[in-house]
């Protein structure tokens, strides 16, 4: 049945925010490098995307050891996590920002204080105009054990991981469950 559009439209807008906000960690000419950013990804089941702006510091780190580290942002990192997307590492030594650690890949630091926690192997990279945009393989996942549920798996509403929201550029606390996937729909 068709309706009449009661709808505005705003043109061009990239509408698909919020979306998670993540630090990434890098070695970028032998020190450790971070860099905010929410423009990534689930590329297939197997892949993730960071999509990042050509003039970031960071990307020469990643295309150099091509590894990286992705970690969940949680309230309790925001500040930092806001500052070094503020300033970058060219000007700026952010290597002792967070406290880290190291798994099994090299020059992939994770964050001791995120509770979510990729080491990432660089796949490919798709560039556009403005964009490097790297596809990384997700070699291991580290998380804090109190937001494992009985079954050991994630409990997103115990990790809270926060949103970037781009409109009006701001974070948001994620957390309640509102619905069971694969099973709402047979409500219909």
């Amino acid at each position: 049945m068709e309706v009449i559009m009661k709808k505005k439209n705003l043109g061009k807008v990239f509408a698909l925010y919020p979306t998670p906000d993540t630090v990434i960690g890098t070695v970028v000419d032998g020190k450790v490098n971070w860099l905010n950013i929410a423009h990534l990804g689930v590329v297939g089941m197997d892949r993730i995307m960071l999509s990042l702006s050509k003039n970031h510091f960071s990307n020469k780190g990643i295309r150099e050891n091509k590894t990286a580290s992705v970690n969940l942002v949680s309230k309790d990192m925001l500040i930092e996590a806001d500052y070094v997307g503020m300033v970058s590492g060219k000007n700026t030594d952010k290597s002792q920002v967070f406290d880290y650690f190291s798994g099994q890949l090299d020059n992939a630091p994770l964050i001791e204080k995120s509770k979510i926690s990729m080491e990432c192997r660089l796949v490919d990279i798709y560039e556009t105009e403005k964009e490097d945009n790297f596809i990384l393989e997700v070699v291991n996942t580290y998380v804090d054990e109190d937001i494992l549920n009985t079954s050991g798996k994630i409990d997103y509403s115990k990790a809270k991981p926060l949103l970037f929201e781009m409109t009006n550029q701001s974070y948001l606390e994620t957390g309640k469950k509102v619905g069971d996937a694969w099973s709402e729909g047979k409500k219909y």
